[in-house]
């Protein structure tokens, strides 16, 4: 039995129906929200079968000395004005 499972098929399990898109997993393991952190191998993200979701751990300090693009990404995840 594999130690490491897709990440899709672990969502199942963490998460029940509906599972998340593939796009919202994918943003998930990139920004450390599954522990133990999922491994890219290929074009395919794996995790651990023991690993759970954590969410986000903080928000990012904004301060108003910082550059107007850099404070619409750590705000919303912006990078231009719609």
């Amino acid at each position: 039995m594999a130690r490491m499972i897709k990440l899709t098929a672990w969502a199942a399990e963490e998460f029940g129906e509906p599972v998340p898109g593939i796009a919202t997993l994918s943003k998930y393991a990139k920004n450390g929200m599954i522990f133990p952190l999922p491994v890219k191998v290929g074009n395919c993200w794996r995790v651990d079968r023991s690993a759970r979701f954590t969410g986000t751990q903080g928000k990012p300090a904004v301060y108003t000395d910082d550059n107007p693009v850099l404070k619409r990404i750590l705000e919303d995840g912006q990078t231009k004005k719609i």
